[in-house]
C-alpha cells in the first residue's frame, strides 16, 4: 500500500521514519554498553524484526494470493539482495575498522562522501545532471564537513591506512545505493521484497556468526573477568524499533531509487536525514550545535534546493 502513493509522499515518510530510526540507534548507543558484541547484537535484533516487517509491508490484502504475489522471486533478485546485505556489513566492518584507527569526525565525513557515488550512478543509465545539480552536491559536501562534530577529546591522528580504510568503507557505502538503483532499473524490479528479505536474511546471519566469534575471542582473551553481552528487555525493545523504523525507509528507498533521477533522490535522501536528524538529536537529547553545524545544515537545505531542480526552474 506504500507504494500506491505520490512519489512525494513516500519520500517524506522515508525521511520521516529514517529520522525517527537514527533516533532509536542513539538511545541505544547510550544506553548499550560501545563494543563489538553489543553492536552485532544489535544487528541480528535490527535484521529479524526489520525482515519481519518488511514481509508484513509486502502483504497486499486485497490480492487473491497476498503470500504468492508478495514472495514472487528470481535468483537475480536473490541474489542481487545477499549482494546488498553483503556490501551492508562490509561497510560496517570497515566503518568499525576507520573509526579504531582514525578520529570519528573526519572518517564520518569521508563515509558520509559516499552520496555522490550513488548520485552519480545514474549517468550510467542515461540521466542528465544540470550545472546547478552538480552545485547542489558541492554544497552538499559543505553540508556533510560542517554539520560533523568532532568529539571532545579526540585524540587520534591521521595515518595513510586510516584514509585507504575509510576510502574502502565509502566505496562500500556508495554500493549500497548503486546496488538499488541496478536492481530498480532491472526487469526484476517488482521482486522488491525478496531483494530486501534476502539482504537482510544475509545481515542477520552474518552478524550472528561474528558475535559468537567476538564472544568466544574475548572470553578467551579476558578469562574470568570477562562479560558476555546479553540485550537487556530495554535494549531489545529499542533494538525492535529500531528495525521495524528501518523497514519503511528501505521500502520506500529501494522504491524511489527507480523512479526519481539519482542526482536528485540519493544528495536529496542522505542530506535530508543529516539535517532533520541533527535537528531533531538537539530537540531530543538536548544536544547542542555549534554555530558551525547550523551553518551545515542550512548549506544542506540549499543543497536540496539545487539537486532537486528547483533553482534550474526558478532561473528558467
Amino acid at each position: 500500500m506504500l507504494l500506491l502513493l505520490p512519489v512525494p509522499v513516500i519520500l517524506f515518510i522515508s525521511l520521516f521514519f529514517s529520522v525517527v530510526h537514527s533516533m532509536s540507534r542513539k538511545l541505544y548507543n547510550k544506553c548499550a554498553p560501545s563494543h563489538s558484541q553489543s553492536l552485532y547484537a544489535f544487528h541480528v535484533i535490527l535484521g529479524i524484526s526489520c525482515g519481519l516487517f518488511i514481509f508484513l509491508l509486502s502483504i497486499d490484502p486485497l490480492s487473491d494470493s497476498p503470500l504468492t504475489d508478495a514472495l514472487a522471486f528470481s535468483f537475480t533478485s536473490v541474489a542481487l539482495g545477499a549482494l546488498f546485505g553483503l556490501l551492508v556489513m562490509l561497510q560496517l566492518l570497515t566503518y568499525m575498522y576507520a573509526l579504531s584507527l582514525g578520529p570519528f569526525s573526519y572518517t564520518s565525513v569521508i563515509v558520509s562522501l559516499s552520496t555522490l557515488i550513488a548520485a552519480l550512478s545514474g549517468l550510467f543509465y542515461g540521466e542528465t545532471i544540470d550545472v546547478f545539480q552538480y552545485i547542489g552536491m558541492g554544497i552538499m559536501v559543505l553540508c556533510i564537513v560542517l554539520s560533523t562534530n568532532k568529539s571532545s577529546g579526540e585524540e587520534k591522528r591521521a595515518s595513510i591506512k586510516w584514509v585507504a580504510i575509510s576510502l574502502i568503507s565509502c566505496v562500500f557505502n556508495g554500493g549500497v545505493g548503486v546496488m538499488q538503483k541496478i536492481h530498480q532499473s532491472s526487469s526484476h524490479k517488482d521482486e522488491l521484497t525478496v531483494f530486501l528479505l534476502s539482504a537482510f536474511a544475509f545481515i542477520t546471519v552474518s552478524s550472528l556468526v561474528l558475535y559468537i566469534i567476538t564472544r568466544a575471542k574475548e572470553r578467551k582473551l579476558e578469562g574470568e573477568k570477562h562479560v558476555d553481552f546479553k540485550p537487556s528487555k530495554k535494549q531489545a525493545l529499542v533494538c525492535l524499533l529500531s528495525g521495524v523504523t528501518l523497514s519503511v525507509p528501505h521500502v520506500a528507498n529501494l522504491y524511489l531509487a527507480g523512479q526519481m533521477p539519482s542526482a536528485v533522490f540519493f544528495p536529496i535522501i542522505n542530506t535530508g536525514s543529516l539535517v532533520l536528524t541533527t535537528i531533531a538529536a538537539s530537540l531530543v537529547f538536548k544536544e547542542r550545535l555549534s554555530p558551525k553545524q547550523w551553518v551545515g545544515l542550512a548549506f544542506g537545505i540549499i543543497s536540496s534546493l539545487f539537486v532537486s531542480g528547483t533553482v534550474s526552474a526558478w532561473l528558467a
